[in-house]
């Protein structure tokens, strides 16, 4: 009974402590109580395999999970037209090769993730792992001492350091079927040695880093995040006892996939990255403008192949434009001439040049869509000068059903101007926002006050416009007043919607919808089929879309010349829209502006359920 009671205990104590910590350290109250119930021997043995279940649990959660040891160097983000342009600003100066090093170190981890050549060559600290099956079953994991021995289980140790892999793996085979009648040995590479080695000069993060003895020159280039804006990208010297053993010059990677300049690193070694000495720029009609570094050695045709060679918007033989700062008098001065001039072309570049294609209009080519009711609709490439009449009279013109005056013309350019006018006023609002808090005149207001406003700062921000340009489209009209015919730019695009036969009703209503169109109907009167007004709508801001984009308050001189009201009559395809009341922001310093501001962003919304519903 005494022997069935301890049985008991420790099968608990067992039950209790599989899934707990695994350091004594860890254990709470209850569990160490249970050990220390233990006779000692015992409770030491509990505790080793507790240990090596830890040590296993461990192993198998490095096998499957890599460390992470590199991160972005700054977070990736949609940047707004402002930034866009600060970030142009500080980026030209950025020399060619600069930002293919866009992660940073988070630790001094070796990296680990690179394939193990055949002749990689072993030396101390390396782990083969030996595998002897047949006669003698044994698993053993060793390192390479550091006499450069590695120890096989029954046999003793084998002399395997300066030796490549292939060759270790030969002669511990040999020497198992020798020593080991009728076993075989099976040898891999555990655990590959550290090195440690140091990035100094110019570099994004300088220091001793400790990595895999496998690591090349670019390897640890990104692990320690490259080079910094002055640094070289092209002179990069791997350094050994004191002395310069190779240069390494990244153009040849990036420009010609060449790596036989990547050499594998040593303990010890010093990457050291020196200051920029000379660059030169490439712009105008290349197809990789930018600002590279130069060698001495390095001629305007090299700068030029750096470049990628002329885009298409060259002619054959393009002008070129050397711009280069004379060496005697210290002034710039230009060189126009040929792509045929070997003189030029296989003269030395310079620090400071520019080198300059020029593009010829004749050459730029786009497109614009045209959808709906269209004779040809579809794709149609365009060259400079081309204008809306153009490109309808080679789709073949209207359709019987096409309904000109509710064309639908988007354009980029609108867009990204409109997107930046949203971006404008939510940071005005933010601005309004402290404004109010800095003067007081937000009074006895609860947190509730900021939530509207906070609101339509958010909408303006996600709001995506839809570049929508008022335009006339009506071939007579074109034809008639040279004036409306509008040049068109690349990726414009023209819809021509069948005649409507309904009003769109939009904004601060109980149901936004879509209605019949019916002769005699006035703006009240859609609103009231769409339920009436909101509590939040301004009644006295009610505005109107027509068919072609123009927008129309309703209290003011109708589009039929006579007083509009809330009793004005309608024509198919116009959407009302009816906006926010800006009482709630009266609060805010600005609020005389906001108005317009929720006008705005209504107006882009509506224009938004117009298009969708069109192209439906």
């Amino acid at each position: 009974m005494k022997n069935l009671n301890h049985s008991s205990f420790f099968l608990s104590l067992i039950l209790i402590l599989q899934f707990s910590p695994l350091q004594s350290a860890e254990l709470d109250d209850t569990k160490a109580a249970l050990l220390d119930a233990l006779p000692s021997d015992q409770r030491e043995n509990v505790l080793e395999k507790m240990r090596q279940s830890d040590a296993l649990d461990q192993e198998i959660d490095d096998a499957f999970e890599e460390p992470k040891t590199m991160a972005e160097r700054a977070p990736k983000k949609v940047r707004t037209p402002k930034e866009e342009a600060e970030y142009k600003i500080r980026s030209k100066n950025w020399i060619f090769g600069y930002e293919l090093f866009t992660m940073s170190p988070t630790t001094f981890a070796p990296a680990t993730d690179i394939p193990i050549p055949s002749d990689y060559v072993l030396g101390p600290g390396d782990q083969l792992k030996i595998d002897i099956f047949g006669g003698r079953n044994s698993t053993t994991s060793n390192a390479i001492s550091r006499n450069g021995t590695v120890r096989i289980p029954l046999l003793g140790p084998v002399n395997v350091a300066g030796l490549t892999l292939i060759e270790a793996k030969k002669i511990i085979e040999r020497k198992v079927r020798e020593g080991a009648l009728g076993s075989e040995a099976y040898v891999t590479l555990g655990k590959l040695r550290s090195i440690t080695i140091y990035i100094l000069g110019n570099a994004y993060k300088p220091g001793a880093y400790t990595i895999s003895s496998l690591s090349t020159i670019t390897n640890a280039l990104f692990v320690s995040g490259g080079v910094d804006e002055q640094g070289s990208v092209r002179n990069i010297q791997i350094k050994r006892k004191g002395e310069t053993v190779h240069t390494f010059d990244l153009y040849d990677l990036l420009l010609a996939g060449d790596t036989s300049n990547d050499i594998r690193l040593q303990q010890g070694d010093t990457i050291f990255v020196p200051i920029l000495s000379k660059t030169a720029r490439v712009q105008g009609a290349f197809k990789r403008p930018s600002l590279f570094e130069v060698k001495d050695s390095d001629k305007i045709k090299d700068l030029m192949q750096y470049a990628g060679g002329f885009s298409l918007d060259s002619t054959n033989k393009p002008n070129l434009e050397l711009s280069r700062i004379s060496v005697r008098d210290q002034v710039r001065r230009r060189i126009v001439f040929q792509v045929d001039n070997n003189t030029l072309l296989n003269s030395k570049v310079l620090n400071g040049d520019s080198l300059v294609a020029q593009s010829s209009s004749s050459t730029r080519n786009g497109w614009v869509e045209l959808k709906g009711e269209f004779s040809y609709p579809g794709i149609y490439t365009i060259k400079p000068g081309d204008t809306i009449l153009d490109v309808i009279n080679r789709a073949g013109g209207f359709t019987p059903e096409a309904y000109p005056f509710g064309a639908n013309f988007t354009r980029k350019s609108v867009a990204t101007q409109q997107k930046l006018s949203f971006e404008r006023s939510a940071d005005f609002l933010e601005g309004a926002i402290a404004d109010s808090l800095i003067s007081g005149s937000i009074g006895n207001l609860t947190s509730d006050a900021f939530a509207p406003v906070s609101a339509l700062i958010a909408r303006l921000r996600e709001l995506s416009p839809p570049g929508r340009q008022v335009v006339e489209i009506n071939p007579l009209k074109l034809k008639s007043d040279p004036v409306l015919n509008l040049g068109l730019e690349d990726q414009d695009v023209i819809y021509v919607p069948r005649r409507p036969y309904s009003v769109t009703v939009v904004g601060e209503v109980l149901n936004a919808s879509t209605h019949t169109y019916r002769s005699g109907l006035s703006v009240e009167d859609f609103i009231q089929s769409a339920g009436g007004y909101r509590d939040s709508a301004d009644k006295k801001g009610v505005f109107l879309i027509l068919p072609n984009g123009e927008s129309q308050e309703v209290n003011q001189e109708g589009f039929f010349g006579r007083l509009a009201g809330s009793n004005q009559e309608l024509i198919p395809g116009c959407t009302i829209v009816v906006p926010r009341d800006p009482t709630p922001f009266n609060w805010l310093v600005a609020a005389k502006t906001i108005t317009p501001v929720l006008a705005e962003s209504a107006t882009v919304i509506a224009t938004i359920i117009a298009l969708t519903d069109d192209n439906n």
